[in-house]
């Protein structure tokens, strides 16, 4: 078959560009509707070829681009597009569709366009209902009637592919039931892809999604249908099976339309709406961030004022007060700060341990620490944190850090029993003056001794050996998730 010929012939206005808009063929039909000769248009690009306007030439170009870039056909229904006729510009109206040609390696080479003009398409006059060139004098002839009827059907189709392509490619889901039954008509990609990609065309609502009995959708829809009410509804919690068949759970705002006949009667309900799982999902957790939030002010008020009447009896003078409450907090500060940089409001043991002790050794040579990460969270942490910096300020002032040949060793693991995880770690302190017991119980002492046991369940052991000052503490970790 001689398929240059078959082009040529065809009664279809049809030209055919590569992939740089480029024209590389025309049949006879598109030069007489254009107007052009076939020397002038071969190898031209198609703008050059037919200028426009800017309205013209960004809705033809864009759709050149869809198809180049994306590999669909696409079309447009209807588009003002003037040329340059016998008498000058001359109006023109025109319904086109663009169909991509692939190589080899599957990339498009060539698009084809099949373009109707037209701008002569009339209203219907109300004596006969027979549509007419506009402007015409006498009734068309039977010849130009079968040309008006077959350029509306080619723009009827183009309009309904456009509207199916918008409709399909709609961010937010979208389905039409028809019947008493719900039986799916039309379903777009949104939806499917919302119900795990189920093939529901054809099918009851009931049969597609049985995983709705009991979640009060199949009652909604149905009254829709029965009453001819439609329903609203926001961030409404549902359960599907998405492609493997595990539940998973969604949040969306939905409305059911019923969709009327002529006589008013509903036929069925179309269903629109957006998934707003991860909108709902983050106002939970601002919700439960905003409660952490407040019981958090409370434990710490709570907290500063417990430091501050320990350290003031504790204190002798004014000015002891004023530096040992003043680090106290400072401490405590530190520790609050680094878990509100975090999103799980945790903070690793080690980074407790280099923000009190780094200043003093963090080369390694007077510090030393070793151990794995262990996340704590804020209700070990805070009471944690503050056992570190009393025993860092105790080491500075008395213990090994307070000459140049000290030096603090803290090692930490975790150990596992039927009970959970917790948190072994030694505090180990050489090469610093010889130490004693206290004399009296300071707030360091109570610190470790009572408030560490009774808030968080510590095992606390505290020997004070002439060669240095040795602690020893496990921290079950039940509570750190």
């Amino acid at each position: 078959m001689d398929f240059e010929a078959v082009f040529k012939s065809l009664p279809t206005p049809t030209m055919v560009m590569d992939a740089r808009f480029d024209i590389v063929a025309a049949n006879e039909a598109y030069l007489n509707v254009t107007g052009r000769r076939r020397e002038d248009l071969i190898g031209a690009h198609v703008f050059d070829a037919f200028p426009a306007e800017e309205a013209g030439r960004t809705a033809l170009l864009s759709s050149f681009e869809r198809v180049r870039d994306h590999g669909v056909a696409d079309m447009i229904p209807v588009l003002d597009y003037p040329i340059a006729g016998a008498e000058g510009i001359e109006p023109r109206r025109w319904s086109c569709s663009h169909t991509p040609l692939f190589d080899a390696d599957g990339k498009v080479a060539h698009i084809v366009q099949t373009t109707m003009d037209i701008s002569n398409i009339g209203s219907p006059r109300p004596a006969g209902g027979v549509i007419e060139p506009a402007g015409a004098a006498e009734p068309a002839s039977p010849p130009e009637r079968f040309e008006m009827i077959r350029l509306l059907n080619h723009t009827l189709l183009a309009t309904a592919h456009h509207l199916r392509r918008v409709f399909m490619k709609a961010s937010n889901f979208m389905c039409v039931l028809r019947g008493p039954e719900l039986v799916y008509e039309f379903a777009n990609q949104s939806y499917l892809d919302l119900i795990g990609g189920r093939d529901p065309l054809g099918r009851r609502l009931r049969d597609v999604l049985p995983e709705l009995e009991g979640q009060g959708y199949f009652e909604v829809i149905e009254h829709v249908h029965a009453s001819g009410e439609a329903f609203a509804g926001r961030k409404l919690r549902v359960m599907l099976d998405d492609a493997t068949g595990r539940p998973q759970e969604y949040f969306v705002d939905v409305t059911c339309q019923p969709m009327r006949d002529e006589s008013g009667a509903v036929t069925g309900v179309f269903v629109e709406g957006a998934d707003t799982t991860e909108i709902a999902l983050a106002e939970q957790r601002q919700a439960l961030l905003i409660r952490e939030l407040h019981h958090r002010v409370r434990n710490t008020l709570a907290t500063v004022q417990g430091v501050m009447n320990t350290t003031a009896r504790t204190s002798a003078t004014i000015e002891e007060f004023q530096e040992a409450f003043a680090g106290r907090i400072a401490s405590l500060a530190k520790t609050h700060a680094i878990m509100t940089d975090e999103l799980d409001q945790c903070v690793s043991f080690a980074h407790l341990l280099r923000q009190e002790l780094d200043v003093y050794g963090g080369d390694g040579v007077r510090v030393r620490l070793d151990g794995p990460n262990v996340e704590l969270a804020s209700q070990i942490a805070v009471p944690l944190g503050m056992a570190v910096h009393e025993l860092t300020t105790n080491a500075v002032k008395y213990g090994a850090l307070a000459g140049e040949a000290g030096r603090v060793d803290v090692e930490w693991g975790l150990s596992r029993d039927t009970t959970g995880s917790a948190l072994r770690w030694e505090w180990r302190e050489t090469g610093g003056p010889k130490v004693d017991p206290p004399g009296r119980e300071g707030f360091g002492s109570m610190l470790l001794k009572r408030v560490l046991s009774q808030q968080i369940g510590a095992e606390v052991n505290v020997v004070y050996e002439p060669e240095g000052f040795r602690l020893r503490m496990l921290v079950p970790l039940r509570a750190a998730r």
